[in-house]
């Protein structure tokens, strides 16, 4: 009986120890335990991936990022790429991410993803900074209306959905902006607006509306890595002056951000 009682202590106490030592296994079993991670993108996305004409990519910088912090193993960031939603011809704005993320939307299920990739990566491309208006409530009555109140709306219904997979991460990226060929005054400050409420007012808490950011969302402020003061695509980043493209000084630019940026707060957390 003795022994019977010793050795059911030294098992509860090296079980015990491997519970406490484990790398933040998410409690799902069926979530991958992996670092690993998905990049949904268009165009715009694309070109940041690279190399897009510059010395690196987004896959260089992870590596570059695993070996600086020692990380190996399940410890390593991996990530892949996916021209998503796939059709040539479907838009990945926000309201379309509002239908994905509420599966509403049967052409580009999101949740095929939850399971096999345990950070996630969103963002839309430039017809996204084509705002139109401040808004107002009456605009949620059409979705596809290009208001900063429908662009809140839409974050804010994205974000209720991504904090309740707590065994992922996600990263939502700010708008493209756009060369002055490419929109107005109007456009550009209104989408210089957005983003900042979505990096400094939304993701840092402060949203009287939505309140506290969830702990597994990093928004990742794409638009002001490239605009200018007033929410124009800085010319030494785009593909030519009709084209809003980033170009490889873009990517230069912005691939080892996103990198650092991302997984610096997936570590912090």
């Amino acid at each position: 009986m003795k022994k019977f009682i010793i050795l059911f202590l030294v098992s509860f106490i090296v079980c015990l120890n491997l519970s406490c030592n484990s790398d933040s296994t998410p409690s799902n079993p069926g979530v991958t335990t992996s670092r690993n991670g998905i990049f949904f993108h268009h165009s715009t996305g694309l070109c940041i991936w690279g190399p897009n004409g510059s010395t690196t990519t987004v896959p260089q910088e992870i590596t570059t990022y695993n070996t600086n912090h020692g990380l190996t193993g399940n410890n390593a960031f991996t990530m892949s790429e996916s021209w998503w939603p796939d059709n040539p011809n479907d838009n990945n704005e926000w309201e379309r991410w509002h239908r994905i993320f509420e599966n509403q939307d049967p052409n580009a299920v999101i949740t095929n993803y939850y399971n096999t990739h345990r950070i996630l990566i969103i963002k839309s491309c430039f017809p996204s900074s084509g705002i139109t208006d401040v808004g107002q409530p009456a605009d949620t009555i059409d979705p596809t209306l290009k208001t900063i109140f429908n662009y809140k709306w839409h974050w804010r219904h994205i974000l209720n959905v991504m904090k309740s997979h707590t065994n992922n991460f996600f990263v939502i990226w700010t708008n493209a902006p756009l060369v002055l060929a490419e929109t107005n005054a109007t456009e550009a400050a209104l989408s210089n607006q957005f983003c900042r409420w979505a990096k400094d007012t939304l993701a840092r808490g402060l949203d009287p509306v939505y309140g506290q950011f969830p702990s597994n969302v990093f928004v990742f402020d794409f638009f002001h890595k490239l605009a200018d003061a007033n929410g124009y695509l800085q010319p030494q980043y785009a593909t030519g002056l009709n084209d809003s493209h980033p170009n490889d000084a873009a990517t230069q630019l912005v691939a080892p951000l996103f990198v650092q940026e991302t997984l610096d707060d997936f570590l912090s957390k």
